[in-house]
């Protein structure tokens, strides 16, 4: 009897080894997966799914989103191509997400901003525009095979507020692309030169204190700088903050006449030149009129700067200086 019984557990060991082999080598569920293509297989989300890891479970989500998927139809496709599972964890739903490659900003930004102008005429094509996404950027991908491209199916947009709503396919060209929804702002903006640090008045602005920003045209007045030449070597009349929009009224030609300096003034008229020295009452820039005290009469004349600590008299205001009159050229500085 002894014999008989040991003759049926060695008759079982094969069994038993054909069925540890069966368990190690059972398809596992993953409760998540991440896929490259468009559609989703069982080898995806089941390891060790043998000659059944081609058959499709469905298409795949968007790139660069995720969907869920009913463990009881996976389960379904699975017996039905003979793989062996069991849901011993008690999974429902299981989550699938696609890689993807995200379309840069500026191009969706650009294609928003030619189908605004395709769509409002009213807008000059050299209108220069900013887009602003709700959310902070576009969040369009495409597959990581496909190319980076997208083009506008439909948009609404708002011309008073600059409101948007647009449908976008990407790639462009492939008509099974899903559809996008993107919201935002796109508005009329204007390029503006400004101050890479704050700058104070009596420091002449050169090209390498410049910067150029874009700001809503809608607060470019007609007295905000747009250009270089008003404030490429020009000094500030007030300490001007760095990235701001600077006015024409903030800036005036670097100071050539400081308060309180002595100046050469000079009178000429036909064959006669009168040469003096006085004090600036006034700074000024170079054609500036400024107040000038007279030592020799101390009356105050006016004079047009025209360089560094030198002024000319005008006509009227010449007769105040009282200096002697001379040949010309006769130097009255002594």
């Amino acid at each position: 009897m002894r014999f008989r019984s040991n003759l049926k557990a060695l008759a079982l060991v094969p069994v038993l080894l054909m069925a540890g082999a069966f368990v190690a080598d059972a398809a596992e569920l993953n409760s998540s997966a991440t896929v490259a293509r468009d559609v989703v297989t069982l080898g995806d989300v089941f390891d060790n799914a043998g000659d059944a890891a081609d058959v499709i479970v469905g298409a795949a989500p968007a790139p660069g989103t995720s969907i869920d998927i009913s463990v009881s139809k996976l389960s379904l496709l699975a017996r039905r191509n003979g793989l062996a599972w069991r849901n011993t964890t008690g999974l429902t739903h299981i989550s699938v997400s696609r890689n993807g490659v995200t379309v840069p900003d500026a191009d969706v930004s650009s294609a928003i901003v030619s189908a605004i102008k395709d769509n409002n005429p009213s807008l000059l094509p050299t209108t220069s525009m900013q887009v602003d996404f709700t959310g902070g950027n576009a969040g369009i991908k495409v597959g990581e095979q496909d190319a980076t491209t997208v083009k506008v199916e439909q948009i609404s947009f708002n011309v008073r507020n600059g409101a948007f709503d647009a449908i976008v396919r990407a790639p462009a060209n492939d008509a099974n692309a899903t559809l996008r929804r993107v919201i935002g702002r796109a508005y009329a903006v204007a390029d503006v030169p400004v101050l890479l640090h704050d700058v104070t008045p009596g420091t002449v602005v050169t090209q390498a204190d410049i910067q150029w920003i874009k700001l809503p045209a809608a607060r470019v007045s007609s007295n905000v700088i747009t250009t270089t030449t008003n404030i490429i070597g020009m000094s500030p009349r007030y300490p001007v903050r760095a990235g701001e929009p600077v006015r024409l009224t903030d800036m005036q030609m670097p100071i050539a006449v400081a308060k309180g300096s002595v100046v050469d003034m000079n009178y000429s008229t036909g064959a006669l030149t009168l040469l003096a020295r006085g004090r600036a009452m006034q700074s000024g820039a170079i054609g500036d009129t400024i107040d000038i005290l007279n030592p020799r009469s101390s009356r105050t004349v006016q004079g047009v700067i025209e360089g560094p600590n030198r002024v000319r008299i005008d006509n009227l205001t010449a007769p105040k200086i009282q200096a002697q009159t001379v040949p010309q050229n006769i130097d009255l500085k002594s």
